[in-house]
């Protein structure tokens, strides 16, 4: 295929999310009545993380168009939108308690089935291919022909099943349902096809556990990408949890590092992008984390000691309190960073080590053949180039010091 045409039919996928988002929002205005800032708000959020998922698939087509990934991520943006427009139309003939004519009935149906589709192309599939596109075997094949067969059986059989539609706001019958025998069948396929769905989400993991244990240099390094996004997705929601009690943060927004995370990563390492900062972000990620919790526990602590000395002056006593956390920062982060770095990034806690020694070696040093070895040796430690070497200036001819 030209480069040209997969540019193109990349940004058409692109465009026609976008298309498929904006149109949701146009039938929103046009048909919902009572209009709520709720509703709109909600709408935005969800177009959002697709657009998110739209705009990754974009700029890995357009930067790594062989490796089928960004194609995968790009469908599947498209595909869980394809509902948008229609969705708001089924939502107020609902509320206004009209029948649904059979296009409301088809929107709603591929609202109701077509997330399936979505998980075989944003999460089986890219895991099987990362990090370079590729299956890790051919054995693994047959794998990734599963993952679609499920796809295909359980969209079809919950399209046949005679089960009533039940993502809408009241439950819908579907637009060609079979019954009897004939829907006892497909809602049993439609079961086979969700057990095969679910089952080959964890295969493709371990795909991924086994991918990460067998490779060296780069590749590893993705992985390792990934690997954080997968922690992250997995974090982050119970570290906002609490934050949900209190009501300043909306639920939804548990969803972002969820849906986001990974998909994050995986562009990351596809694109090899800075993929060696990964030890330094983890290494300051960690070490602001704990120094944020070592600051705020003292605080808490000093500042009602502070507010009964300083008597009804409580402006006094959280300035106080906040002058001695502040005073604290600087050296507890970097006990903390130093302590952070031996564990999770010992590649610069060792090279740090050697340059202090060196520089101590240095003040006493004189010969100019060891201090020439000894300079080559740790640079070869710290920076491990590929070949290093060193010039010195040739001595001046003449009397010393010149006059």
């Amino acid at each position: 295929m030209h480069l040209g045409s997969r540019t193109l039919r990349a940004w058409l996928v692109f465009l026609a999310t976008f298309a498929c988002l904006v149109g949701g929002l146009v039938v929103t205005l046009l048909v919902t009545r009572p209009l709520t800032t709720d509703a709109l708000v909600d709408g935005a959020f969800e177009g959002a993380i697709w657009l998110l998922f739209a705009t990754v698939g974009l700029v890995l087509t357009l930067r790594r168009p062989d490796n089928p990934i960004g194609w995968l991520y790009a469908a599947a943006g498209l595909v869980w939108t394809l509902y948008i427009p229609w969705d708001p139309w089924v939502d107020q003939l609902q509320r206004s308690g009209r029948p649904l004519p059979p296009p409301a009935r088809l929107a709603a149906l591929a609202g109701d089935s077509l997330w399936a589709v979505g998980i075989t192309l944003a999460i089986t599939l890219p895991l099987l291919l990362l990090p370079s596109g590729r299956l890790r075997s051919p054995r693994w094949r047959l794998v990734a022909v599963t993952a679609i067969a499920g796809t295909a059986t359980t969209v079809v059989g919950w399209s046949l099943a005679p089960d009533p539609m039940t993502q809408t706001l009241q439950p819908v019958a579907k637009p060609f349902p079979l019954h009897g025998s004939a829907g006892a069948v497909a809602d049993t396929i439609h079961w086979i096809g969700l057990g095969m769905l679910f089952a080959c989400v964890p295969v493709a993991a371990v795909c991924v556990v086994l991918r990460f244990r067998a490779s060296r240099g780069v590749e590893r390094q993705q992985l390792r990408w990934v690997a954080v996004g997968a922690v992250a997705a997995a974090a982050a929601p119970l570290l906002l949890l609490p934050l949900g009690f209190t009501g300043l943060v909306p639920e939804d927004v548990f969803a972002i590092p969820l849906l986001l995370s990974v998909p994050l990563a995986i562009a990351v390492a596809v694109l090899r992008y800075r993929l060696w900062d990964l030890d330094r972000l983890v290494s300051r990620t960690v070490t602001y984390a704990l120094v944020t919790a070592l600051l705020v526990v003292p605080y808490l602590l000093i500042l009602p000691a502070a507010t009964h000395l300083a008597g009804s002056s409580g402006s006094l006593a959280v300035a106080a309190a906040t002058l001695a956390a502040a005073a604290g920062f600087q050296p507890l982060r970097r006990r903390v960073q130093d302590l952070v770095d031996r564990r999770f990034n010992r590649r610069r806690y060792d090279a740090a080590r050697t340059v202090d020694a060196f520089a101590v070696r240095l003040r006493d040093q004189v010969d100019l053949t060891a201090l020439h070895g000894e300079l080559l040796a740790v640079v070869d430690q710290t920076m491990q180039p590929t070949q290093a070497s060193l010039w010195l200036r040739p001595p001046a001819v003449g009397p010393w010091p010149p006059r």
